[in-house]
């Protein structure tokens, strides 16, 4: 089975005209705006600071009361970040990146954009496009993220389309909602990156539990799958005892994933499908004022001849200033059973000279930096330094390094 290659233009074509018609339903008389309404086609921007008018640009329309059309809006990030990092051999940074996917020598970590849209109460459309950030030898990169949901409730909900897997805690946080520049070594050792599939989901039931179910394609495209690869399932249950901890927010969730053709890789695929049959994560997050911590369990079984790996994380965060500055501290470790089960992250530390096959029996890392909150996740600046070792097995991989890092990032 084939899916047709879906273009960029069919894509927004198809979500204004949607828009269009939920909009009005039929031509709507010269009138004043529909009282309620907000949104730049209304002319009815965000009062407030200057922060809250400018975010409130992309805000194409809003109106709760209007049955049809609810929200439509722009949607977007661009991540930018420099980093310069030395081990014994030498030095490293975002200079020895892609010049595809670089400003001079600061990185462009993501650039996205698309839309958003709430129609007849329940269903939302949501599309986000990657862009070459030279917009050479195109605008277009590939879609990200496209897909439709229906929730009628917090219980229940389901979607279908293209979306970054969200196997384990960190990569249920979104990226444009991230603390650190990366996530942990282990999380991107499992990453199955943008996969196209079909997640049921919800939360709130019996007073805390969540749940979630999927199966995906694991070809790693960049536009839709075309499920010729094998399949990853995902599920996930959890619970959520905020009421119970005191704390303002509390949550203890396991997720389990199974993939059937580990370390798929075809012509037209980005990467190839994570290399582990089956994973677990089990997780806690926990925050109370200005203090936060996230903990992480990781097991994956191995296949196509690697071996079973494991690891532990922990963030824990606190806001030296609230809502403005955040001080952010990150410890990794990594293991395997076998030699060479562990990798070096591959940004940065697998860009410095002379570590062999980039491959060892055991990893740690720990991060410390501090970022600032101009807009809350909107608009932001962080800055951190971070130390990693991988002790390497048969064909080298020793590594000792320090990276610094320094970023800006925003969204809409």
């Amino acid at each position: 089975m084939t899916f047709p290659r879906l273009s960029i233009a069919s894509l927004w074509l198809g979500i204004g005209l949607v828009g269009c018609v939920a909009a009005g339903g039929a031509p709507a008389p010269a009138a004043a705006p529909t009282p309620g309404a907000t949104g730049l086609l209304t002319g009815n921007l965000a009062e407030g600071s200057a922060y809250d008018t400018l975010w409130s640009v992309p805000l194409l329309y809003k109106n709760e009361a209007n049955p049809w059309l609810q929200e439509l809006a722009l949607q977007g990030h661009l991540q930018t970040q420099y980093a310069a990092g030395s081990n014994a051999a030498g030095h490293f940074g975002t200079y020895d990146v892609s010049d595809k996917c670089t400003w001079d020598d600061v990185e462009v970590r993501r650039f996205r954009l698309g839309l958003r849209a709430l129609v007849l109460g329940n269903w939302k459309f949501h599309t986000l496009f990657d862009i070459y950030p030279d917009l050479e030898p195109r605008i277009y990169k590939g879609i990200a993220e496209v897909y439709i949901s229906y929730a009628p409730s917090d219980a229940f909900s389901v979607s279908l389309g293209k979306a970054e897997l969200k196997f384990t805690r960190e990569q249920e946080y979104s990226s444009r909602d991230y603390l650190t520049f990366e996530r942990s070594q282990m999380v991107n050792q499992f990453c199955g990156g943008e996969l196209t599939g079909m997640w049921v989901s919800g939360k709130g039931l019996g007073g805390g539990w969540l749940y979630e179910l999927g199966a995906y394609g694991n070809d790693r495209r960049d536009e839709l799958t075309t499920l010729n690869g094998g399949t990853i399932i995902l599920g996930k249950i959890g619970y959520n005892y905020t009421k119970a901890s005191g704390c303002d927010f509390a949550q203890a969730a396991i997720h389990y994933l199974h993939n059937t053709e580990p370390g798929y890789f075809a012509p037209g695929c980005s990467y190839a499908s994570p290399s582990y049959s089956d994973c677990i994560s089990l997780s806690n997050d926990l925050t109370k004022g200005r203090f936060s911590l996230v903990t992480e369990l990781f097991w994956g079984d191995g296949a196509v001849g690697r071996p079973d790996v494991y690891g532990f994380t922990a963030m824990p965060t606190y806001f030296v200033i609230p809502t403005k500055l955040q001080l952010i501290t990150t410890f990794q470790i990594a293991g395997s059973r076998e030699p060479n089960g562990v990798f070096l992250p591959t940004r940065y530390e697998a860009l410095a000279p002379d570590v062999g096959d980039k491959a060892g029996d055991a990893y740690f890392a720990g991060y410390a930096g501090l970022n600032y909150y101009f807009y809350g996740q909107k608009l932001k600046v962080m800055s951190g330094a971070k130390y990693s070792h991988l002790a390497g097995g048969p064909g080298g991989g020793d590594y000792n390094g320090w990276t610094w890092l320094a970023g800006v990032r925003t969204a809409f």
